[in-house]
């Protein structure tokens, strides 16, 4: 009897075995069909996604695609604040190129530090002249500022109405009609960026700009897009109104003059210039005094 009932519990077992291996056996493979197919429509999305970018990017030159024409409204002088010796290539280098030669205005740089963190004053300096020789902004259209309180340090907070005083000085002494800046985001959220743009909107707050004066910044965006090249154009376009794109040539003339500031070209600079959006296109929003207004409001 005790035998039998073995042999019955383990022909049991063995069926339920059986019938539980037959069963994931047929799961796994159902998940590997799915697996495929998911990966080859996601393969046959991206490929697709791929050839749209490559091909809009091509259009905007060859045929002239009038995709990216956009340009800022008839300027006679532009203003171009930056932070750093080097922000000029790493952050508004096809804005900067792409109003350049247009040599329908004046352009103006104006750098609120001599980047002299490590003690290399005086090597940056030089190098930021040497960059904007090959981007074809006269060394008489540049201004450097080294002040005490506006140290180059990331955790440096630069007084608001000191750099209003030295910004709108610049304005007016060469009848600034464009200003150029940073977002509040300051791309890199690097304070001494946003200390710029904050600089800027109290400007704006106080009415002190010149009523002919517009202001344009430039946006901050997420890694991801940051970091697509030109897989980040049909972002941009369905985005952001104003935007300026370079040329492959046009962005070789970009990575040279990036290459100029020797004392910052270490490891994860190189790979900033290959895979950044930001030396490739610039998209720019118009600062409004109303959105100004909301943002200090929503930040208290």
């Amino acid at each position: 009897m005790q035998n039998e009932l073995a042999v019955h519990l383990s022909d049991s077992w063995s069926a339920i075995l059986s019938t539980t291996t037959t069963l994931c056996s047929d799961q796994f493979e159902n998940l590997s069909d799915y697996t495929r197919n998911a990966s080859k429509q996601f393969l046959l999305a991206f490929l697709i996604y791929c050839t749209l970018c490559v091909s809009i990017y091509i259009a905007t030159f060859k045929w002239k695609w009038p995709l990216f024409a956009s340009d800022f409204d008839e300027p006679k002088r532009i203003l171009i604040v930056t932070a750093h010796p080097d922000d000029e290539c790493m952050f508004f280098g096809p804005t900067i190129l792409n109003v350049v030669r247009n040599r329908k205005s004046l352009v103006y740089l104006m750098c609120l530090s001599t980047g002299a963190n490590y003690g290399m004053g005086r090597t940056r300096k030089r190098e930021l002249y040497d960059a904007c020789d090959i981007l074809g902004i006269e060394h008489g259209h540049i201004i450097i500022r080294n002040h005490s309180n506006l140290p180059d340090a990331q955790g440096a907070r630069w007084p608001t109405e000191l750099l209003s005083r030295m910004i709108l000085d610049q304005i007016e002494r060469y009848d600034i009609d464009t200003l150029v800046t940073f977002d509040k985001y300051g791309i890199s959220r690097h304070i001494n960026h946003c200390s710029i743009y904050y600089a800027i909107a109290y400007l704006s707050i106080e009415k002190n700009l010149p009523k002919d004066c517009k202001v344009y910044v430039l946006e901050t965006i997420n890694v991801l897009r940051k970091y697509s090249l030109i897989f980040e154009i049909p972002f941009s376009y369905l985005l952001s109104r104003r935007r300026f794109i370079l040329s492959y040539a046009d962005r070789n003339v970009l990575v040279s003059a990036m290459r100029k500031h020797k004392s910052q070209m270490v490891w994860f600079r190189y790979l900033y210039l290959t895979f950044s959006r930001y030396f490739i296109i610039n998209t720019l929003q118009e600062m409004d005094l109303e959105d100004i207004e909301l943002e200090l409001a929503v930040d208290d």
